[in-house]
C-alpha cells in the first residue's frame, strides 16, 4: 500500500516482536506556512476517506489506511492550532490482533 501525503510512514518491528507505525512529517510539509499545512492535512484526510471507500471491508490495505486516517484526524486540531510536533516522530503501537499488524517486516 502506498499512501502519499504530508507524512512519511514506516512499519517497524519493536523490541518485543510487535509492530509500530512510525510517522514523520515530510520536509515539504514542514516548509509550508500554517494555513497551507492545515489545508494539506485536511486534503490528506479527504484523500484517505475517498480511497478507503473504494476498498472492500476486509482488504488489509483498508485496515491500514483506517489506522492512518485515525492518526491524521487526531493531528488535525494540532495542525490547525500550530501545536503539532512537526520535528518529532509519531509512534503508534499496532495491536497483534490487527490485520495491519500481520505484516512481516523484511530487512
Amino acid at each position: 500500500m502506498l499512501i502519499e501525503g504530508p507524512l512519511n510512514i514506516d512499519i517497524v518491528e519493536n523490541s518485543t516482536g510487535g509492530c509500530e507505525l512510525h510517522l514523520e512529517f515530510t520536509p515539504q510539509f514542514k516548509a509550508l506556512k500554517l494555513p497551507e499545512q492545515s489545508d494539506a492535512m485536511h486534503e490528506f484526510v479527504h484523500y484517505l476517506k475517498t480511497e478507503i471507500d473504494i476498498l472492500e471491508e476486509h482488504d488489509p490495505n483498508r485496515h491500514g489506511m483506517l489506522m492512518i486516517l485515525q492518526v491524521a484526524e487526531e493531528l488535525l486540531p494540532k495542525i490547525d492550532t500550530n501545536k503539532a510536533p512537526l520535528e518529532e516522530a509519531i509512534v503508534v503501537n499496532i495491536p497483534d490482533d490487527s490485520p495491519f499488524g500481520q505484516f512481516q517486516i523484511k530487512s
